[in-house]
């Protein structure tokens, strides 16, 4: 699935393999014994709330994952290169579940042809 596609081109994005990267984001609580279905899991492109393009709104399932989603990454070649600093990009993922504290701003980076996984644990409120 392919969740960045808007209507302006990502800028150096043009290889269709060495480009893309992949993500899944499994939710969980009690240390992860406990995954949690129903949550919501948001993809955003920067941390600033004013620049931020959502790419992604994805709820995870029984298992608590998400489906693995599609998005730009830089090109393999440029994992060589020493003037390009970082041969990955970062996204922002936020998640929010009913009866638990909300996660934000979590990075995540993004490298071209490999699936990421991140794995949350959610607490409860304090009362």
């Amino acid at each position: 699935m392919n969740i960045y596609e808007t209507e302006r081109p990502i800028e150096g994005n043009t290889a269709p393999v060495d480009s893309v990267g992949y993500l899944r984001v499994t939710v969980a609580a009690a240390r992860r014994a406990l995954p949690l279905m129903g949550a919501v899991v948001s993809v955003y492109s920067d941390e600033r709330e004013r620049v931020q393009d959502l790419l992604a709104v994805l709820t995870t399932g029984e298992s608590g994952l998400t489906e693995q989603i599609t998005l730009p990454a830089p090109l393999l070649s440029n994992s060589t290169n020493p003037d390009r600093p970082n041969p990955y990009n970062v996204f922002y993922v936020r998640i929010v579940a009913a009866d638990f504290v909300t996660r934000d701003k979590i990075p995540v980076q993004i490298f071209p042809g490999i699936l990421s996984a991140l794995i949350i644990n959610l607490q409860t409120p304090v009362q």
